[in-house]
């Protein structure tokens, strides 16, 4: 449709109440999805005269028809365009990245003896304590480190429920390193007691750590233990420079985040500073690319995003310039999606003012001086995968399945499949396959068979390989391709297939007996070499672990092998054949073997000998 037809559509059927909008292209893809207080109003901005931005242009350019879902309230739209966005990943919406996974320290209240665990994208779960994140500054396992250097709290991950007590502690109850609740429950109070102070200190207090280190190092250096003396007070220090982190006009039970938006030749960035325990943990950037709407609208979506990713809730939210409209909506649905009441605050003066001043002095600062690696990486996705797109002729080019076959000399065959969505790894989309059907080193014949256990799942729409791919690409020229590709008609799918073969980096065509050739500086071959290159790691790190776990299943058969000395059989030896013919000597070059548990080996493979 022109923009005039779709202008008029908007006029004559789009009604004036709030709802959700679904912009998609000539592929029926959806490209955008935007809420509205009033759909027709919102939604005819797109198709009038005015000037626009470039990246509002190249959407409205692409919109080829749209659909419209019409709600009870403002809130309810937000909350569905949440959804679609999630489901649809649209290219012109933010689409922020589940490549930020903070550690946290998560204490489980409902164990009988809690444990101080570090946990990335934690689940909001009833009684239990979350620390966190750490973004900056000390490692979250130097933190833990500190804590069980200064309390005896337990290692183990032993479940207490219903178990009976053990007659003697594990090594880090005798040597006094925990409190060894498995062998005493007269130890119960003392535990929680202890775990109190723990709790203490991760909410900023530090007066007891100080006093436990103080008393722990004193009775180092009367044992004449310098060195252990030593550590503890480079502990010492370290909580001095947690002591210096803390934020004095806030209280220890602050836990704040705090975002600003700032934008630069229509880049937008946006900034999010993490206050926890009064403490300033780390402030970090999105760029963002592509995003068609106003700053607070766009903020508004980020913040939504932001949360479903996995980031925890604070108590508090800072932001600035929203309208009371716009705060009541994101705490309705922070309460609705999350059952927690969020405090938003728009402040007018005080630190918090500072606050924002600073997030946004950050996020511009980002914008100026990452500027060529932000237009890099736009290159390197967006534009290198719009740029294939019209390369191949296709209408449709999101995601991208690329394979590969390890082997040696067809043992512990296997293949991978990887996936990039929007130019850049899909992580959680990889699969891994065991060759079933074909024996030897057939690599072609192993890729006919994944391609078709995978499309013949997606036909039937199995979990796990429901979605379609917009193009497969292999590595090899025309013979792999060509055969690879037979697999894709026989099942009569309209799924674009490429190959690039490694040596000339020439990308061949089912249709074309030439191949295309670009420049090694060209961004959409780079595009393709990244998902070659991925392929190809993640096909060999899995025949390794499936080579490595066969051979540690074959040598602990042997009396006297633990996993340690299998371990460091492996790492000297490199295979199971190498170690049955190495004399007793070599054997006790590797790690940890001593000459009478060389000689239980060298027997093992040379029974017959020996008899």
């Amino acid at each position: 449709m022109t923009r005039e037809e779709l202008l008029n559509r908007v006029k004559t059927e789009v009604p004036e109440t709030s709802g959700v909008y679904i912009m998609k292209d000539a592929a029926d893809e959806v490209i955008y999805v935007g809420k509205a207080k009033v759909l027709r109003r919102r939604m005819k901005s797109y198709f009038d005269v005015s000037e626009k931005t470039s990246k509002t242009y190249a959407l409205v350019s692409n919109i080829d028809h749209f659909e419209y879902i019409i709600t009870n309230s403002e809130l309810d739209a937000f909350s569905l365009e949440c959804n679609l966005i999630k489901k649809h990943k649209p290219k012109y919406n933010i689409l922020l990245k589940d490549d930020k996974s903070f550690p946290y320290i998560k204490i489980d209240m409902k164990e009988k003896y809690p444990r101080i665990q570090i946990v990335r994208r934690p689940k909001n779960e009833p009684n239990t304590l979350l620390f966190g994140p750490y973004v900056t500054g000390m490692r979250v396992s130097e933190l833990v480190t500190l804590i069980k250097s200064a309390y005896p709290i337990r290692w183990c991950n032993t479940n207490f429920a219903g178990k009976p007590l053990y007659s003697r502690p594990c090594v880090h109850g005798e040597i006094g390193n925990c409190l060894a609740p498995c062998i005493s429950e007269a130890n119960e109070e003392k535990y929680k007691e202890m775990l109190r102070s723990v709790i203490e200190f991760l909410n900023g207090k530090t007066g007891d750590i100080r006093k436990q280190l103080k008393k722990k190092m004193d009775a180092y250096s009367s044992e004449l233990k310098f060195e252990e003396a030593l550590k503890i007070r480079n502990m010492l220090q370290t909580v001095e420079n947690i002591d210096k982190e803390i934020i004095t006009n806030l209280t220890s039970e602050s836990n704040i985040d705090i975002f600003a938006i700032e934008e630069q030749d229509e880049t937008f960035n946006i900034n999010v500073m993490m206050i926890r325990a009064g403490k300033n943990v780390g402030q970090v950037n999105h760029p963002i690319f592509d995003a068609c709407n106003e700053k607070n609208e766009l903020l508004l979506q980020f913040i939504s995003n932001y949360y479903s990713m996995g980031s925890m809730l604070p108590k508090e939210i800072v932001v600035r310039d929203f309208s009371e409209e716009q705060r009541e909506i994101l705490q309705a649905y922070l309460l609705g999606n999350f059952s927690r009441v969020v405090k938003i605050v728009v402040p007018k003066i005080g630190i918090k003012v500072e606050f924002l001043d600073n997030c946004s002095k950050n996020a511009k600062d980002y914008l100026e001086h990452s500027k060529e690696r932000i237009e890099k990486k736009y290159k390197m996705t967006t534009e290198a995968l719009e740029n294939l797109k019209k390369l191949l002729g296709l209408k449709r080019l999101k995601r991208i399945e690329g394979y590969d076959i390890s082997n040696i000399s067809g043992q512990f065959s296997v293949a991978s499949m990887v996936v990039f969505e929007d130019g850049e790894p899909a992580y959680k989309e990889y699969r891994k396959f065991k060759i079933k059907t074909v024996e030897g080193p057939n690599d072609v014949a192993s890729l006919k068979e994944v391609l078709n256990r995978r499309l013949t799942d997606f036909v039937q729409q199995k979990e796990n390989f429901s979605k379609r791919p917009d193009l497969i690409l292999i590595d090899g020229g025309f013979g792999q391709l060509h055969s690879a590709f037979s697999v894709v008609q026989e099942m009569g799918l309209d799924i674009a297939m490429i190959s690039l073969a490694e040596r000339n980096e020439e990308i061949c065509l089912t249709n074309s007996s030439k191949p295309i050739i670009l420049k090694k500086s060209d961004y959409t071959l780079r595009l393709l070499q990244r998902v070659r290159d991925e392929s190809h790691r993640f096909a060999i790190t899995f025949h390794r672990n499936l080579r490595g776990k066969s051979l540690k299943s074959s040598l602990s058969e042997i009396e006297g092998l633990g996993e340690k000395k299998v371990s460091a059989l492996i790492k000297h030896f490199r295979s199971v054949e190498a170690i049955s013919k190495a004399s007793k000597k070599d054997l006790m070059n590797a790690e940890g073997i001593g000459e009478g548990l060389a000689e239980i080996i060298f027997n093992h493979f040379h029974k017959d000998i020996v008899k």
